[in-house]
């Protein structure tokens, strides 16, 4: 099997991940309607996906590490695609929300897994960067394409078939990874798994979460939100300690040491948090203030999907000539300038004034910060533990994206309006605009290797 045929069933596993983080947005009126979900706690159909994904991502980088790329990916993508179609045949919120937490496993799994098989079959410089390219811009299309395929399947079918259909591009992903995967070796042989740190995570990142979506209700129970906050300090804290004492830690203390990584997981949790939380915002802005029915809302998000295509492109060419603190620097400038471009837009009527120029300005960044914080973080990895490193950026770009969508619903609260639309969008710039000192502290300026 030639390697152009591993890369493309790695890019489809790694398009179904992202896409089924937001194909569920245009579907939330339709499925809330159905399956008797609250206005409030209806995003926890996407979060559940995040948190979990969050917070298995060490531990599937661990298990990458430990028992090989190539097992993890095969047993991760039947775990992702069987929890898939699971979730389309939920009889109730209950059942979703369990199928939604099961997906996030899969994807948790598969993605240091898919990271680890590219390593493995990529040379390291200009060869192994160019394959993140294209692996990342199939990451970031997919957050925009999941919108557009949600609202075309919804216009000719249920909101069952954005679950199903997961099925039919997870088998040609497999047949095209499959010879790759059963050769895959594990890097460290023979280690333990740290299962109970790998809770942990996800129990402080579900209590973030907690916290912000209890403070978005219409009448916030305060008891819940400090108690959800002080489990947090405490879950913390536990870990740190678990992590003292554990011989085979799921940080590894010499990856903490590399700064390269430590600035990629900071500035992956303000991408999703920022540009990431842009999905969400825009949908909702489309289908309630300017009334767009599904179908017209998917389409809409097409020139976002077009411009993060050539933002990716843009930043593969780029990586090997500008410094990584560069490149990020003018990707977070420009995802900033789009987003507020969009809160703009809040106060101007029909969409080719309030939502395109925004989404074109935030794509190319968003583009571009994709592939420039994988480039970052995975150059300067050991080969032992390219799986845990890798795993630790997504790590963070989820729990990113599962605090920060919290955080956007408590600004615009229970019921959105034009105006708090624009004050959550004015949020997401802050946010974004902190990844520039963060890229200039923390990343090297030296351009990346060759």
């Amino acid at each position: 099997m030639g390697k152009p045929q591993l890369l493309a069933g790695l890019a489809l596993s790694q398009l179904l991940v992202a896409l089924d983080f937001s194909i569920i947005y245009v579907a939330l009126p339709t499925i809330g309607s159905e399956l008797s979900f609250s206005p409030v706690t209806l995003q926890w159909i996407v979060s559940a996906y995040a948190i979990f994904f969050a917070g298995f991502l060490l531990l599937g980088g661990r298990l990458v590490d430990v028992f090989g790329a190539g097992r993890v990916f095969l047993v991760a993508q039947a775990v992702f695609t069987g929890a898939a179609v699971a979730a389309g045949f939920a009889p109730n919120a209950e059942m979703l929300m369990v199928c939604r937490a099961a997906q996030g496993v899969g994807a948790a799994l598969l993605n240091p897994a898919m990271l680890g098989l590219l390593h493995a079959n990529y040379p390291s410089g200009r060869a192994r960067d160019r394959a993140v390219a294209v692996w990342g811009t199939t990451g970031a299309m997919g957050l925009a394409l999941g919108v557009v395929v949600g609202g075309l399947l919804l216009a000719v079918a249920s909101w069952p078939w954005i679950f199903w259909i997961n099925l039919p591009v997870a088998v040609i992903s497999v047949l095209a990874t499959a010879g790759a995967a059963l050769r895959s070796r594990a890097a460290r042989p023979g280690r333990r798994v740290d299962l109970p740190s790998a809770t942990l995570v996800t129990a402080v990142v579900g209590g973030l979460s907690m916290a912000f979506t209890e403070l978005a209700a219409p009448s916030p129970n305060t008891g819940v939100v400090v108690g959800s906050l002080a489990a947090v300090l405490v879950l913390a804290v536990l870990f740190v300690l678990v992590q003292r004492r554990r011989e085979d830690r799921l940080i590894p203390a010499d990856l903490l040491r590399i700064g390269s990584l430590r600035g990629a997981c900071v500035i992956a949790a303000l991408y999703m948090a920022s540009m990431g939380a842009e999905f969400y915002l825009v949908t909702l802005f489309l289908q309630r203030e300017l009334r767009m029915g599904v179908l017209a809302a998917g389409i809409g998000f097409l020139p976002l999907a077009l411009t993060i295509a050539a933002g990716n492109a843009l930043a593969g060419r780029l990586a090997g000539r500008w410094s990584l603190r560069r490149l990020l620097g003018v990707a977070f400038a420009l995802g900033a300038a789009g987003l507020a471009m969009l809160a703009y837009g809040t106060s101007v009527e029909g969409y080719w004034a309030a939502v395109l120029p925004g989404l074109l300005v935030s794509g190319i960044g968003q583009g571009m910060a994709f592939t420039g914080m994988f480039v970052a973080g995975t150059r300067d990895l050991p080969s032992a533990a390219e799986g845990t490193g890798s795993a630790m950026i997504t790590a963070a770009q989820y729990t990113g994206g599962a605090v920060g969508l919290a955080l956007l619903v408590w600004v615009h609260g229970s019921d959105p309006t034009r105006s708090s639309l624009g004050t959550a969008y004015l949020a997401t710039v802050v946010i974004a605009a902190l990844a520039l000192p963060v890229a200039g502290l923390l990343l090297p300026p030296r351009p990346t290797r060759s």
